[in-house]
């Protein structure tokens, strides 16, 4: 009888402990189910809080994963969940552990549904083993914290259970789980701080990994006051890149310097803020040092007035879009859209990305009854990239495009996909950054042409 007491007993307790981490909002759960115990346990406490949930397999093609994926199989249809497996390939550069991190977390955010959240069976255990790691390696305030309990639409709701109590729910409940073969690879640096601290637990200080994990939410109100002060620093990401501005990196107290690079490399790393070198190669870049990788193997490197994070962008230039100047196109991941008026328009718009001009410029001022060249061309302008040798009227003399691009702080990467357009030959436009002195309407103006060009990708903040 005391099998079944004790699995009424603990059951309840994790059960309990993990509905009130999820919290009262509803939600649906995607429950990252590796095929260990852990993660059986998380499936089912979230199933037991009454939630929808449904399982996803991450197979990482390590050795070992064809079995993982087996059990993972076998644990949901135990608790009859559907079970996606999602293929990913962890052997990019850098660290294998800190790649596969990065490719899991993006696997897992990527196949997430409408309204639902991912969660992972991270146990107090881990916790420990992390805060510990992360003091090995001097990772601050923020490795103190350890795994966040929730960031975005992740969600780990199992850190206050210990390893210890899921491996015994999952035997009381009978699933058919098994171990990861690479928690036993002691080439795998966190698999050599599971047994120091398990070691530590037996002969030097019991208890020491509930410590460990008590200590991460002591430092968590420390931590949000440093984060209110580091909030108007600007971090933005866009494309799996993230960039901040590097002059602000180097006028910061180093406190909150460092505080800013963590912040954009938990965006790059699925939550996870990075090693002290990690940090110190960002403030490095900012500094205008060179180039250097994340241990996830991410560039880090100036881009113009940023320290950029992650792949730089290389841009496939589309080919010269001729135009007639009506209606929206596309070019390069741009939207260009014209509105034309036979007189003047009611709303007089202009701005960097939105300019009026002489309908004849274009050569479509006969639409209108202006003067016309008497030519009527099938085309009349282009939208095309910015070329080396390219020039833009100014009211004395014109100007080289490039130095345009590089004065309105656009990214060195970003300029050869710039696009510009041109009319008769000329770049009378570079949308955001300069038109041409031509084109403008005069008192014998009568056809107006109302341009505006809209970029699809843009950079977005990123919030703690």
């Amino acid at each position: 009888m005391a099998g079944p007491r004790r699995l009424t007993r603990l059951g309840s307790e994790v059960a309990a402990r993990v509905g009130r981490a999820l919290g009262e909002e509803s939600f649906p759960v995607a429950a990252a189910l590796s095929g260990g115990a852990d993660s059986a346990v998380l499936a089912w406490a979230v199933q037991e809080s009454g939630r929808r949930v449904r399982a996803v397999h991450v197979h990482h093609g390590w050795p070992g994963s064809d079995r993982m994926e087996a059990a993972a199989a076998a644990v949901a249809g135990r608790l009859d969940l559907d079970l996606e497996t999602v293929r990913v390939d962890a052997s990019g550069p850098g660290s294998p552990e800190a790649v596969a991190r990065e490719v899991r977390y993006a696997a897992l955010e990527r196949g997430l549904r409408e309204g639902e959240r991912a969660a992972t069976g991270h146990t107090l255990t881990d916790q420990a083993e992390t805060v510990l790691g992360n003091l090995m390696r001097g990772a601050g305030l923020d490795g103190l914290r350890g795994i966040h309990r929730s960031r975005k639409r992740l969600v780990r709701p199992m850190l206050e259970v210990t390893r210890s109590e899921t491996r015994e729910l999952a035997g009381l409940l009978g699933f058919p789980f098994v171990d990861d073969p690479a928690n036993r690879d002691a080439s795998f640096r966190r698999v050599r701080i599971r047994r120091a601290l398990a070691a530590w637990e037996r002969a030097l200080a019991p208890g020491i990994g509930v410590r460990l994990a008590e200590m991460s939410r002591l430092v968590e109100a420390d931590l949000r006051f440093l984060d209110g002060l580091g909030a108007e620093v600007k971090v933005e990401e866009s494309g799996g890149r993230v960039r901040i501005p590097a002059p602000v990196l180097n006028t910061l107290p180093p406190t909150l310097a460092g505080r800013a690079a963590r912040r954009a490399l938990r965006a790059v790393g699925g939550g996870y803020p990075g090693t002290r070198k990690d940090v110190e190669a960002v403030l490095a870049a900012a500094r205008g040092e060179g180039p250097a990788q994340t241990s996830g193997g991410r560039p880090v490197e100036r881009v113009g007035a940023h320290v950029q994070i992650g792949a730089v962008r290389r841009t496939e230039i589309p080919d010269p879009l001729p135009w007639d100047v009506s209606g929206p196109v596309r070019w390069g991941g741009w939207t260009w859209e014209a509105q034309m008026f036979a007189g003047r328009p009611e709303a007089y718009p202009f701005s960097k990305w939105m300019q009026v001009f002489d309908a004849r410029t274009f050569e479509v001022g006969a639409r209108y009854g202006c003067a016309s060249t008497g030519r009527e061309p099938e085309q009349r302008a282009v939208i095309r990239a910015a070329a080396p040798d390219d020039r833009i009227a100014m009211r004395r003399g014109r100007k080289r495009v490039a130095d345009s691009l590089a004065e309105a702080g656009i990214p060195r990467d970003e300029r050869p996909g710039r696009p510009v357009l041109e009319a008769a030959g000329r770049v009378v436009w570079i949308p955001g950054v300069r038109r041409a002195y031509t084109g403008w309407v005069s008192a014998d103006t009568v056809g107006y042409v109302v341009l505006s060009a809209v970029r699809e990708e843009q950079w977005k903040p990123v919030g703690y």
